[in-house]
């Protein structure tokens, strides 16, 4: 629907124009109607129409005057002159003026309409192409804006050509004078898990964030900040004279405003200042580094990279005899046990400040060996809980906001673990199996064990007793004699043993040929092989 305001001095033949036409027909709507151009005017800054037909001839403002001053005041109306035969220079003056159409007195109702509907098609032409040109500025600034936040990405990886890169980030605005960066990465509290509510408030903050840093940053100082592919906020500091003192306690500036203001978690990795555009990613590195030890020190601070560097210890967290503890208590279902073997491990790590490397790797092992025990039980992770059951480990513990969030995970993982496997020893068959279990345990290094020793040590018949074992661990007595040995292999050669004969014998081999082609089999690798690697290692 288009807008019309009609304006001309005569009061009747504005009446007579208001009802001689179908406006909604048409596709109009009347809108007001003045009997001069200075009313016209006011009503025009008031009700924005599209169209107004406008007579050239009226008391205290004309015609030509209207028009003249409404285009100065920057309206795109659409003007059609009412005119007679005798003002028809006057019309050819407006059309002078950006008028659209003129139309002549007396009025024919047919010329009124189809220099209506001319109107109609020129507003829509018009409005189309606005439309147009608004969405390819806006692609061009969108496109822009990808290429820039892509090269300053590709700046903080260490990806762009150094041959090139002056000319790319100095064409994109990007400051390339400097002579030392600083990187710095603010991460939001994770409240995706949160609520529905918390996915609203993160985007709130994220869209505020730069707006928020741009207020604290002196304008002397040069910065690019931008959300990388993580979603974290970026920042690049450059500056001139090396000086990078002041910059740590700007970003303590930056948490303290969106703590206060906001009520916001966050956490701030600062990576140290490195001389060169080159160097850049290698503060990047930094502070993404930094960045992760909230897992140990917690949110709501600004961890820097130097101050890690020198606080942290590298310790070992998961010996041997820690993990054969953790081991034999999972199996006798001794919850007691592990839950004190649980408290001691993660205050030890507390207490050593252990670096947080060693605290994912020490992750990783107390995992592998939760993975290790269902195994020997023949369970299958899924089958005790799903989200357990994530491939991509690191991922997982990565999305973690503390250290107290992974023991709470370690613990609930463990213990779910005891729970199921436990409650199905409560069978006659499963305790056969864990009688069987406990016999080659006991007896692997016999290179003579046979079966049939198993069932008589066991009180069982020999044919039952494959059939009950296959049937509740899905795999022969053989296939868990072979596996035994071969987990026991491995340990010797994790404590130093390194003569393949050896080894073999203390695990029931008399043949170490043979014994090589079962561990091969078994783990992928030669014993010699294995060997090797963990004397490189």
């Amino acid at each position: 629907m288009y807008t019309v305001l009609i304006v001309d001095d005569e009061y009747y033949f504005r009446q007579a124009l208001k009802v001689s036409l179908p406006w909604a027909e048409l596709g109009l709507q009347l809108i007001g109607e003045a009997k001069n151009g200075e009313d016209a005017l006011e009503l025009m800054r008031n009700l924005h129409p599209d169209i107004i037909m406008v007579d050239i001839n009226m008391p205290i403002m004309d015609g030509l005057t209207f028009i003249a001053k409404a285009r100065s005041e920057g309206f795109h109306s659409k003007f059609i002159v009412l005119t007679g035969h005798s003002e028809f220079t006057y019309a050819k003056h407006a059309i002078q003026l950006g008028v659209s159409n003129y139309v002549l007195k007396p009025i024919d109702a047919e010329e009124i309409q189809s220099s209506l509907n001319e109107m109609k098609q020129l507003i829509n032409h018009e409005r189309h192409a606005k439309l147009e040109l608004d969405d390819l500025k806006k692609q061009a600034v969108e496109k822009a804006s990808l290429q820039r936040t892509q090269a300053l990405n590709d700046w903080l990886l260490g990806n762009l050509d150094p041959e090139h890169q002056d000319e790319l980030l100095l064409s994109l605005g990007i400051d390339t004078q400097s002579t030392s960066y600083r990187t710095a990465v603010i991460e939001l509290a994770g409240s995706e898990r949160d609520s529905p509510s918390g996915l609203q408030d993160k985007a709130a903050m994220r869209r505020s964030l730069p707006s928020l840093v741009h207020q604290l940053i002196d304008p002397t100082l040069a910065y690019e900040g931008f959300f990388n592919e993580k979603g974290q906020f970026a920042l690049i500091f450059g500056v001139k004279d090396k000086n990078m003192d002041d910059i740590g306690g700007l970003c303590q500036s930056i948490g303290a405003r969106m703590a206060e203001d906001n009520g916001w978690a966050y956490t701030i990795g600062l990576g140290n200042g490195h001389d060169g555009m080159e160097a850049v990613s290698d503060s990047y590195k930094e502070a993404l580094y930094a960045l992760k030890h909230r897992y140990l020190l917690g949110g709501n601070r600004v961890i820097e990279y130097s101050h890690i560097t020198r606080s942290v210890m590298r310790v070992n967290l998961y010996s041997m005899d820690k993990r054969s503890s953790l081991l034999k208590s999972m199996r006798t279902g001794n919850a007691l046990e592990v839950e004190a073997w649980l408290s001691e491990f993660f205050d030890h790590a507390r207490l050593q400040h252990a670096s947080l490397d060693m605290l994912l790797v020490a992750g990783f092992e107390i995992y592998s060996t939760c993975l290790e025990f269902l195994e020997e039980t023949s369970q299958d992770i899924h089958e005790i809980v799903q989200s357990q059951s994530e491939p991509d480990l690191f991922g997982l513990i990565e999305r973690m906001d503390s250290l107290g969030e992974f023991e709470d995970w370690i613990r609930s993982l463990i213990s779910k673990m005891i729970v199921h496997v436990h409650a199905k020893k409560t069978s006659r068959s499963a305790v056969i199996v864990e009688e069987v279990k406990s016999y080659i345990t006991t007896h692997y290094r016999n290179e003579e064990l046979k079966i049939e020793d198993i069932a008589r040590g066991v009180h069982m018949n020999y044919t039952h007793l494959c059939y009950v074992f296959k049937k509740e661990t899905s795999t022969t007595i053989n296939d868990y004699l072979t596996q035994i040995r071969m987990q026991k292999a491995k340990e010797l050669f994790d404590q130093g043993y390194i003569i393949v004969q050896d080894v073999a014998s203390r695990v029931g081999y008399s043949d170490a040929n043979y014994f090589g082609k079962c561990y091969k089999k078994y783990s992928g690798i030669t014993p010699s092989k294995y060997i090797s690697n963990i004397n490189k290692g």
